[in-house]
């Protein structure tokens, strides 16, 4: 396939998905047949004050909001298994007993916001946290669903926290995407340093997905030169198809993360058309790219995850494919490396020794 045969699947593809996803949540008063997760968010973008969660918050940039969302959570829904492309976001109503739904969204005063998350935290038996940020294109209400299945495939027993910039959720805005994760840099900055000082959070699990991986790593990397010893409270940072330059990441990103001996995971593809689309426009290889152009590194663990079942253009394999999240699973909760994980197939290069998933796992 060539790149620019790539580009423009990739821009129908998302094209669709951007003019169809107009899903409304139902909202019972009772659970009956799933459950409530919270999702504590913190974002810039604007508050609508639309009845329609769809578009509360909309791609406009604004001060920091802190709040919960509502996901539902239903009965007997299977752990990390293959979520359908097209079910999953081109859905036109969800119902919460069959489908993982936004049941409402409530804006915190940033006081009773740490102290709700604080308690949620200190509650638990792992006193862990999720966080997560998101990519290009991507709705606050389809951001706070993705927090949601993570939290719920990985079994954090505690909190699991959003950051969404305003992301245009459109197709032709990849330009003012890149505007506004720059733009949103220090709000990500300031709200990953309050998590640090607001919690007591032993364990921090920072995930991070395309866009989203400049916002995080640049945040961590200031936060943990000023504030070293917050390195041993980071449980995890998974970059999951950084849409960054791979020879600037490794030049201007990697080291400066590498050297505070954090456990880091890059899972990279060569099946993922919004890479290849990317690669088209910038002209240069992207660190979320497999084959010829995979990064292998000392102290980051990179994983093939080409062959991760996600659908259509394969960028969202590290919450669709149900490889690459039980990959995810035995490595931020069973705390197990590499090599002693199922479904990883050890590949080697001149560079050294990356990983390749493999193994398909049952759903």
């Amino acid at each position: 396939m060539t790149q620019l045969k790539s580009f423009l699947i990739f821009i129908a593809i998302i094209g669709l998905s951007g003019c169809v996803q107009i899903a409304q949540p139902v909202n019972l008063a009772e659970p009956e047949s799933y459950s409530p997760m919270p999702v504590f968010y913190a974002t810039d973008r604007n508050d609508t004050q639309k009845p329609n969660l769809n578009t509360r918050f909309g791609a406009d940039r604004a001060g920091l909001t802190y709040g919960i969302s509502t996901v539902s959570i239903p009965k007997d829904y299977p752990k990390a298994h293959k979520v359908a492309f097209l079910y999953w976001n081109l859905s036109l109503k969800r119902n919460p007993e069959k489908h993982l739904a936004v049941m409402n969204m409530e804006n915190m005063q940033r006081q009773a916001y740490f102290d709700a998350l604080s308690q949620k935290i200190n509650q638990s038996d792992s006193n862990s946290l999720l966080f997560f940020i998101h990519g290009y294109n991507i709705p606050f209400e389809r951001a706070i669903r993705i927090t949601a299945k993570l939290a719920y495939d990985l079994d954090i027993d505690s909190a699991a926290t959003l950051f969404s910039w305003p992301s245009a959720a459109n197709t032709t805005k990849y330009l003012a995407d890149i505007g506004n994760i720059e733009w949103s840099q220090p709000d990500v900055e300031s709200y990953i340093a309050e998590l640090f000082e607001n919690t007591d959070a032993k364990q921090i699990y920072f995930m991070a997905h395309s866009l989203g991986n400049r916002a995080l790593t640049e945040a961590l990397i200031h936060h943990l030169q000023v504030h070293p010893e917050d390195k041993d409270r980071i449980g995890a940072v998974m970059l999951a198809a950084p849409d960054m330059d791979s020879e600037l990441f490794k030049r201007d990103v990697a080291p400066y993360l590498i050297e505070f001996d954090l456990p880091i995971s890059l899972y990279v593809s060569s099946n993922d058309i919004a890479m290849d689309a990317s690669r088209a426009l910038y002209g240069y290889p992207r660190a979320g790219d497999s084959g010829e152009n995979i990064i292998v590194m000392p102290g980051i663990d990179t994983i093939d995850a080409s062959e991760s079942n996600a659908e259509f253009f394969g960028h969202e394999y590290y919450s669709q494919g149900s490889q690459t999240i039980a990959d995810l699973y035995q490595w931020i909760i069973e705390k197990k490396p590499p090599e002693q994980r199922v479904g990883l197939e050890k590949m080697t290069n001149e560079d050294g020794t990356y990983w390749r998933i493999v193994d398909p796992v049952s759903e």
